[in-house]
């Protein structure tokens, strides 16, 4: 599942916070739109306990970023470094850490030292919450049981008011294709009850080029089973933020090929943009990469972060090549008869994708994850 956020009123202007404001003018000059306005959250009212006061700074926080850059986490020392470095430049914080049974029992703790950190950092948490594994067969039994959707829906609640949660976002993925109006059905109860409680709901959701399922008589690209179970139009109805994974194009079961393609990107917006109003919709970035080994005994692939093309960067027999289609970083060393060729989304790369969020006027987007990212995305950097 970022650059320039809701700046932060009355706060020193960090290295991080001017670079925001650069990013934020760099996105605006590439666009030619109008600089995002940066709003202050309404005061709690008198009255509130300490729990609703935090609560309802988180969710003005969330609400009133514009564009809201969603940062997701995952428990590595790159990590917290990049959170602790960069903390003004984030509007939230998304933990992949939770699970939810078939049985609707909520298992899952935060990373250590996270919730000290975010509070540290005035960060709002909205972990998120999955089907472990993205098991099929658990979370078709999950839908289709109602006392168990009611047990869910009662520890998020639960969890969220003890954690000070500002709410969840819903990342289930693998579902059977027949079971999407069930897992619509159980996204608006989730929505109903959290809303009650004055908490907000993401949901995550893979991207789509069609709403037939299987389109293969269609041209261009198509919708995968993976991302068939998504009712774009229902789910946008109830939860307040859609997250679009435009990632994964190619992995390591593909041959090499983007992470996210700018074509493939563009193509999941028009189809995303169509069904989800764009104030709701976020676009998903990769700050990994992914790299292809090929020998005379077949090829395998896994992905990586941008320390791990040290031996590209620093190899003056590599080939760097930009990709003006894709409008991705390629890197290719050979050595004997192994080829090593790794696609990577750097800052360059990034920021194309950053101008689609001002093009189709999206609330922002959410980066997959912290501690993977080449460094100069902080800086604003777009060189080679």
């Amino acid at each position: 599942m970022g650059s320039s956020q809701l700046i932060k009123r009355g706060a020193p202007q960090t290295t991080s916070g001017i670079l925001r404001v650069a990013i934020t003018l760099l996105m605006v000059a590439s666009c030619g739109l109008a600089s995002p306005k940066i709003r202050r959250s309404a005061k709690p009212p008198s009255g509130q306990s300490a729990e609703d006061a935090a609560l309802t700074k988180a969710r003005g926080q969330v609400l009133t970023a514009s564009p809201l850059a969603m940062f997701y986490y995952s428990d590595d020392s790159l990590g917290m470094a990049s959170l602790q470095a960069h903390a003004d430049a984030i509007t939230v914080i998304a933990p992949q850490c939770f699970g939810l049974d078939r049985m609707g029992v909520l298992r899952g703790q935060l990373p250590a030292g996270l919730l000290d950190a975010t509070r540290r950092a005035g960060l709002p948490l909205m972990p998120l919450v999955t089907n472990p594994g993205f098991d099929r067969s658990t979370a078709h039994a999950l839908l289709h049981n109602a006392q168990a959707q009611q047990r869910a829906i009662t520890s998020l609640i639960e969890t969220a008011a003890r954690d000070q949660y500002v709410g969840w976002q819903l990342d289930f993925e693998g579902i059977d294709p027949e079971d999407k109006l069930a897992y619509t059905r159980f996204v608006a109860r989730v929505a109903a009850r959290l809303h009650h409680d004055h908490h907000l709901l993401s949901v995550a959701v893979v991207p789509r080029f069609s709403d037939a399922f299987p389109d293969n008589s269609a041209p261009g690209f198509h919708t995968g089973e993976w991302g068939a179970a998504f009712d774009f139009r229902g789910l946008g109805q109830v939860a307040d933020f859609l997250v679009l994974m435009a990632y994964d194009q190619h992995t390591s079961l593909t041959a090499p090929g983007p992470v996210a393609g700018y074509d493939w990107v563009n193509a999941a917006l028009d189809y995303a943009s169509g069904r989800v109003p764009a104030s709701k919709l976020l676009l998903g970035v990769p700050f990994y990469g992914r790299e292809w080994v090929e020998t005379s005994q077949g090829m395998t692939g896994h992905s990586l972060a941008y320390k791990d093309l040290k031996d590209y960067l620093g190899d003056p027999s590599s080939d760097r090549y930009w990709d003006v289609l894709f409008r991705t970083a390629r890197f290719q060393l050979h050595n004997g008869d192994t080829q090593r060729t790794a696609w990577f989304d750097d800052a360059r790369s990034l920021r194309e994708k950053l101008k689609l969020v001002q093009n189709y006027h999206l609330r922002g987007y959410a980066a997959w994850r912290l501690g993977m990212e080449d460094p100069e995305f902080w800086q604003g950097s777009t060189d080679p």
